[in-house]
């Protein structure tokens, strides 16, 4: 057991995309900042995300911009700023799933959002997909619809966390931890090994987890939570989908997100959009079978028979708000020497790093080395 008190300019708690964001720049500007994760590094909710980098289209399938919409709309453009290694985070040699997201629709969508589909609102972040150039799925006669190709991306998320990881790795570290307050203020942190850790300012960027620090902390930070029941779909001969099914009955949401994925011996479907929102009251069965139904409506002319369906619950952790609704920005907000951070979306990461950085008063220097800890390690994906 050490008796060795730890001093630091920032101590971040979460090894999501939150945390591993922030302590990116933190590092990069001079911070002393290191990052304890009790579990695998985006084992809850960002390994579990699907991976779209989006403008916020899908916010707008009433045929109208949205604040969701609005605030969401440039951050495509941030996340390859960063894949080309020229912005705040250097994410160069990420894995990209897709350098496109289709919208397509089982039917005629109505008048009023295929106008807005073709208006100057959104010009540049949304094109009608020509039959000729329809990627293979969409090439059967059997689909009767339209398609329109979105300017947003897929990111392998296993890729960043870990690229994420091997840039950190000196400054990352596995435990559990315990803290000492007085008035909502963290004195210290007390580490497995007895090993203390104090800062200048300590952040919770545990996303569902930030919910029993905030408590014990005694702090009025409203957290909610939006729970999901996603489907995912193994298949060797499964075509590559990125996509959102979009429908007059589904209204404005996308009926199903499709993203798709590869594991060592298969390629995996992974479902999302009202599916897996309305699928939080189906339990396993009922929503493989419910999922089943959808997609024999919404592509009748795939073959289904040699696949193998599994179900996957995730909460979405957010700031909380009297409506329950999702929240259109991140929260960030300090509360004596904490601050407390959700992106609210994976696309949302830059702009929290923004709001983030606006809240520190730079570092200090002659700083403790790193503590003698494990070294965290990452999460799975839900389709491993």
């Amino acid at each position: 057991m050490s008796n060795t008190t730890h001093q630091f300019d920032t101590v971040i708690l979460g090894g999501g995309i939150a945390g591993l964001w922030l302590l990116s720049l933190l590092r990069k500007q001079g911070y002393e900042a290191i990052l304890l994760e009790k579990k695998g590094l985006g084992s809850e909710q960002t390994l579990a995300s699907q991976g779209m980098i989006h403008g916020g289209i899908k916010y707008s399938l009433a045929g109208a911009m949205t604040g969701a919409s609005e605030s969401i709309a440039d951050m495509p453009l941030r996340w390859r700023s960063c894949l080309e290694g020229t912005d705040s985070v250097n994410l160069e040699g990420v894995s990209v799933l897709s350098e496109a997201y289709y919208m397509f629709s089982d039917a005629r969508l109505s008048s009023k959002l295929t106008a807005f589909f073709g208006s100057k609102a959104i010009e540049g972040r949304v094109s009608s997909v020509p039959t000729a150039d329809y990627p293979e799925i969409f090439q059967s006669p059997s689909f009767g619809g339209l398609l329109y190709k979105l300017n947003d991306l897929v990111l392998d998320t296993r890729s960043l966390i870990t690229h994420l990881h091997h840039q950190l790795k000196d400054y990352i570290f596995e435990g559990n931890v315990s803290f000492e307050h007085t008035n909502g203020r963290i004195t210290h942190l007390q580490l497995d090994d007895g090993l203390t850790v104090s800062a200048e300012t300590y952040v919770l960027a545990a996303g569902k987890g930030n919910g029993e620090l905030i408590e014990d902390l005694g702090l009025e930070v409203p957290m909610q939570l939006r729970p999901l029941h996603q489907v995912v779909v193994k298949g060797r001969a499964l075509p590559d989908l990125f996509a959102h099914a979009v429908t007059l009955r589904s209204a404005d949401k996308p009926r199903i997100t499709f993203t798709t994925h590869s594991t060592a011996d298969t390629k995996a479907w992974y479902l999302g959009g009202q599916l897996a929102e309305s699928g939080v009251a189906r339990n396993e069965a009922e929503q493989i079978e419910f999922a089943k139904t959808e997609l024999a409506a919404i592509m009748p002319w795939i073959d289904y028979s040699g696949c193998e369906f599994s179900t996957f619950r995730i909460d979405r952790a957010e700031a909380g708000g009297e409506t329950l609704l999702r929240p259109d920005t991140p929260y960030v907000r300090r509360h004596g020497n904490v601050v407390v951070c959700w992106p609210t979306k994976l696309t949302l990461a830059p702009m929290m790093g923004d709001m983030f950085m606006k809240l520190m008063a730079g570092p200090k220097a002659g700083l403790a080395k790193p503590p003698n800890l494990p070294r965290a390690s990452i999460g799975s994906s839900p389709w491993e």
